[in-house]
Parts: structure tokens; sequence; C-alpha cells
């Protein structure tokens, strides 16, 4: 289990860079603030499956930043996470 858990871990390392990757695009990172900002979820949800990763992911935002959650499975049960929070305001 250890070991596919480390595999699935590995998935959702590459997933999280392919949407840091995303957010580096100014038109995107500025949609996905200003939605976040409104308290618009089902806009910030729409703009990260926008995205295209396979693995679930749950974001929950603040006035200051943006908190990412990835969650892989192995053997059929949730095996790992990999959270993100990213600051965009003071």
């Amino acid at each position: 289990m250890f070991q596919q858990s480390a595999a699935a871990f590995q998935k959702i390392a590459r997933e999280s860079i392919t949407i840091l990757e995303k957010f580096t695009e100014p038109e995107f990172s500025q949609s996905l603030m200003t939605a976040a900002q409104a308290g618009n979820q089902k806009e910030v949800d729409r703009l990260i499956k926008s995205i295209g990763t396979s693995t679930p992911v749950e974001v929950k935002y603040t006035p200051t930043g943006l908190l990412l959650t990835i969650y892989a499975d192995a053997q059929g049960t949730q095996c790992c996470t990999l959270s993100m929070f990213l600051r965009w305001g003071n």
C-alpha cells in the first residue's frame, strides 16, 4: 500500500505542476481570483476543472488566498493528499 500511495502521490504532484503552470497565465489567474473574491464557488470550480486534471481538487478561498487540496486513491481508498495555499493579497 505504501508503494502504491507513493505512486499515487507522484501523480498528484505532477498534476499540481499543471495547475500551477495554468495559474501563471495572467488571464486565467485574473479570472480565478475575480471569481473567488466575488464568492462565486461555481465559477471557481469550473475554472479549476477546465485545467483538465484527472484527480479531484477541492478549492477553498479566503480574502488573501486560495487553498487547493488534491486527493489520490490507491487500492480503492483515499491514500494521500497534497495541499497548496497560494497567497494573492496582504
